[in-house]
């Protein structure tokens, strides 16, 4: 992914943060609507060009328990190994990211105890996080993932070549540090 290579270079520090895009969609997920004459779409076009591998599924989800434990592994320490665990099962098509199950294997194979996350999960432990996540990223406009804040100046929301993101660090080191108030 570009913000990989990004802090692979030792441009940026990144912190992944919880945004649940679709709130309103059902714990069992929703249909997808089927288009078999769809051509190849943007999303598809930047999944190749990073290397990833996309399998469309006939339903969208709901992603709040998958948010959840990226929270459960972010307080023990495994968060990056989780949230790429995730990251992989969704989009080669190997993990259901509304499956207790999936997840829990998924966070197993990190070392984390897969009943201690299944009790987190099945109690809500982190559904008020989540929601105050949501609201902080609403209230700057975010709608839409992915969003990147750079700098505490900018934000870049969808996916952007490479190049953009550099173009803006660059900005941002050029402009200094923020005055603190």
């Amino acid at each position: 992914m570009r913000v990989d290579r990004l802090e692979r270079e030792g441009r940026v520090t990144v912190t992944w943060l919880p945004y649940e895009l679709h709130p309103e969609t059902p714990r069992e997920g929703l249909p997808r609507p089927s288009n078999p004459l769809r051509a190849k779409g943007h999303l598809e076009t930047v999944a190749e060009e990073v290397g990833l591998t996309l399998v469309r599924r006939d339903r969208l989800i709901n992603t709040r328990l998958a948010l959840s434990a990226a929270e459960f592994a972010r307080e023990r320490g495994t968060f990056d190994q989780v949230h790429r665990g995730m990251l992989k099962g969704h989009w080669d098509g190997t993990a259901e990211l509304d499956s207790v199950d999936d997840l829990a294997r998924i966070a197993g194979a990190a070392g984390l105890d897969e009943a201690e996350l299944r009790a987190a999960l099945a109690e809500g432990r982190y559904e008020r996080l989540l929601d105050d996540y949501r609201a902080d990223a609403t209230s700057v406009g975010i709608n839409a993932i992915p969003a990147h804040i750079v700098g505490q100046r900018y934000m870049l929301v969808g996916a952007h070549p490479y190049e953009t993101f550099v173009e803006v660090i660059d900005r941002v080191i050029k402009e200094g540090p923020i005055e603190q108030v």
